[in-house]
């Protein structure tokens, strides 16, 4: 039990030195989730699409400077996240640096905890505009938006705006009761 008592406290520099697919939160290591249930592929999946086309249709200009991703989110030294689904307004890396607009987390049954409190923590922290939960089984989600440092549950947002005249429109309800 003595190593209870001393987690690892890891780094950015250390992480980007393993093998496999991990994040990295406070300076502690956790595995990724091999890859998800059929469900939950085909929810990402479909989200993913919707919000690519939406950026598209809506404004041309918006789809050039948006990217719609699942890239790691360098946060800060101690903390590397890979969301489901990003939107990031005028990323050229690699990977992210500064806080994206609209994050999505597909729930599983290894990762829920982790979306639910963790993450949330996060995401609240660093400042993300919008934050989607979205559960595959039940194909119920929560919105979150932020509001004065705070995320505000808001489960009838059907716009998020991304930047100036950038914004996608997308109802989560419809689209998870046709999948």
């Amino acid at each position: 039990m003595r190593a209870h008592k001393y987690p690892p406290n890891y780094t950015v520099a250390e992480y980007q030195k393993w093998d496999g697919e991990w994040e990295l939160i406070d300076g502690y290591p956790y595995a990724m989730s091999p890859s998800g249930t059929i469900r939950h592929q085909r929810v990402a999946g479909e989200v993913n699409y919707e919000l690519r086309l939406q950026l598209k249709e809506a404004n041309p200009a918006c789809y050039k400077c948006c990217s719609v991703t699942s890239l790691d989110w360098i946060v800060d030294h101690h903390n590397v996240v890979r969301p489901d689904i990003v939107v990031t307004y005028d990323q050229t890396d690699d990977y992210i640096t500064k806080p994206p607009i609209l994050i999505v987390e597909v729930l599983s049954p290894a990762t829920a905890l982790k979306d639910r409190h963790l993450k949330y923590e996060i995401y609240e922290e660093q400042g993300v505009r919008y934050y989607v939960i979205i559960d595959p089984e039940t194909k119920q989600f929560n919105i979150f938006e932020l509001s004065n440092g705070q995320y505000q549950e808001h489960n009838n947002i059907h716009t998020f705006i991304i930047e100036n005249e950038c914004s996608i429109a997308i109802n989560l309800e419809e689209l998870l009761a046709a999948i």
